[in-house]
């Protein structure tokens, strides 16, 4: 729509510029071409601030077999749309979606093949995934990484590795950890649970950004469970700008973006250590860990953007001298 007003209203004045030299024109064009990109992206971002969704919220379940992906996703739309068999340990053999009412919000849940598959590799089931993702575009609000209670082996560790290497490491800024069989944790709270954890599994939930929830699937009836998921699941989104998860295209380009971040934090650990003392003076337990989870998450974010500003920064001052040195070498046609 810019475009076409923009385009419009050169051709009106089109009378005036032909008494402007050639090189004006192309300069001209050029600042129509620069004002079209800015109304664009200001268009885009005034949108998504003021306007709610008006798509399901997309939550894709990930995890091992057995884990209960499927039971998970049966209890978040309360119906039984995905197969759960412990028996044959394996129903979900390729990405299956599903639409539904989860507590008035619209979702679409999307369950995935167990990561773990004694008769497959572990790689390519995270490759076909993360090709279902690139096909579906727009990929999914929230990954929701589904863990049965108990210790984070060595498999488990190595399978989050993977991921990452695949997906780039901001899956974790759209990742909520999903514990099941909270039917087990027998009168303790899940934050004891994560308290007498080793430390490989706090590592882990420190690295997502939205948090940890726990599920009994086995009553599903209990919607209060699938309410609290909810909420920290539009949580995330919000912190996430509204956006969605998008496949890493480029991985050289985001490594480099990733190594430039990290050091900008090393930069800063200093001032980012003292914050994270204040924070343990005013708070504790479960809101401690969101209030740190969120520093980091500022932290990360504020420092990919620094890095993606000077980037950006340099390319358009490289764009503009290529420009004007273009320029120069047509006016020898006019």
């Amino acid at each position: 729509m810019y475009l076409a007003t923009e385009l419009i209203n050169l051709s009106i004045s089109d009378g005036s510029c032909r008494q402007q030299s050639n090189c004006m024109r192309w300069i001209n064009f050029f600042g129509l071409f620069c004002r079209v990109v800015r109304a664009e992206c200001t268009t885009k971002t005034f949108i998504n601030s003021f306007v709610g969704f008006t798509e399901p919220l997309r939550i894709m379940l990930l995890g091992k077999s057995g884990a209960g992906k499927s039971s998970s996703g049966n209890t978040i739309l309360n119906k039984t749309v995905f197969t759960s068999d412990m028996k044959l340990k394996r129903v979900t053999v390729d990405c299956e979606k599903e639409v539904g009412m989860a507590e008035d919000t619209p979702v679409a849940v999307i369950d995935t093949p167990g990561l773990f598959e004694q008769d497959r590799d572990k790689e390519v089931i995270i490759r076909e995934i993360l090709k279902r993702v690139k096909l579906q575009e727009p990929g999914p609000h929230v990954f929701v990484f589904v863990v049965p209670l108990g210790r984070m082996t060595q498999e488990d560790q190595h399978t989050h590795k993977l991921i990452e290497a695949r997906f780039g490491p901001r899956v974790w800024d759209y990742t909520i950890v999903l514990f099941t069989h909270g039917d087990r944790l027998e009168g303790k709270t899940i934050n004891d649970v994560i308290t007498e954890s080793d430390e490989n599994l706090r590592s882990f939930l420190r690295k997502c950004s939205g948090g940890f929830h726990v599920f009994n699937n086995k009553n599903s009836e209990d919607q209060t469970q699938v309410v609290h998921l909810m909420e920290k699941i539009q949580t995330l989104v919000a912190l996430n700008g509204g956006g969605h998860y998008h496949a890493q295209l480029y991985p050289h380009q985001e490594r480099l973006i990733r190594e430039r971040q990290l050091s900008i934090l090393a930069e800063r650990s200093e001032a980012i250590n003292t914050k994270e003392r204040d924070l343990q003076n005013h708070h504790q337990g479960e809101e401690l860990n969101m209030k740190i989870r969120e520093l980091w998450r500022k932290e990360e974010e504020n420092a990919r953007r620094a890095v993606l500003f000077t980037h950006v920064t340099h390319t358009l001052w490289y764009t503009y001298n290529n420009t004007f040195v273009l320029l120069n070498r047509l006016r020898i046609f006019w």
